[in-house]
């Protein structure tokens, strides 16, 4: 496994970083959906609402993190993995961004937030990609 991730060390970074993320997304939205929705300004009517939040923000992150290990698995390298994080991590940033205005959510405490870190953490993957493409 070291052997595994030692081959091209910027994405196997960029996927340990990706794994966590979702991992930790997880298990915040499994454990305490309400109080951790309610953060990201969403907030369920009913009892099935809650549900939703921790299957699609909880289960969904759970599985995109196990599918991306098993990328890396499967095919030998962190760099698929690397990729299919980056078009799910420059995608959501993206439609953010437009909403933004769409929306006039630009005042909410949660954009305030998303914005910058997302926006970070998509310069910090292709970042890592762009050096795993340079380096190895």
């Amino acid at each position: 496994m070291k052997e595994l991730f030692l081959q091209n060390i910027p994405a196997s970074i960029a996927v340990i970083g990706l794994v966590g993320y979702f991992f930790g997304m997880a298990i915040v939205f499994i454990a305490n959906p309400l109080k951790n929705a309610e953060s990201f300004s969403v907030k369920p009517v009913d009892n099935a609402g809650k549900t939703e939040i921790r299957v699609y923000y909880g289960g969904i992150s759970f599985a995109l993190g196990a599918f991306l290990l098993y990328l890396t698995f499967a095919l030998h390298t962190p760099v698929y993995s690397l990729a299919g994080g980056l078009f799910f991590a420059t995608t959501v940033f993206v439609t953010r961004t437009i909403f933004l205005f769409v929306d006039k959510g630009w005042k909410c405490p949660y954009t305030k937030l998303a914005i910058p870190a997302e926006g970070l953490f998509v310069v910090a993957l292709w970042t890592c990609y762009i050096l795993s493409k340079v380096l190895y």
